[in-house]
């Protein structure tokens, strides 16, 4: 088994009609650095195959990262989007 931790990324983002949502993302890895490494991949290949214009894969803005610690029990995330 790999060492790391949960991270939590989000940001405000626009849509391709110009709706306003949050962004939430959450990943496994060894550092906030990694995880935002992985995030940047990952939305690097789905704009590669997006058909449109895909703002909301877009590198900016950037995101915020918590790192999530689990010695106690918690609500580790919850989206609402518009």
């Amino acid at each position: 088994m790999k060492d790391g931790s949960i991270y939590l990324l989000s940001r405000q983002v626009k849509g391709d009609h110009g709706e306003s949502y949050m962004q939430n993302v959450t990943v496994f890895a060894p550092s906030a650095a990694q995880a935002k490494a992985i995030v940047d991949d990952q939305f690097a290949a789905f704009r590669k195959g997006a058909r449109g214009q895909e703002r909301a894969y877009q590198a900016l803005p950037k995101f915020s990262v918590e790192r999530v610690s689990l010695e106690d029990y918690k609500m580790i995330t919850a989206g609402v989007t518009t």
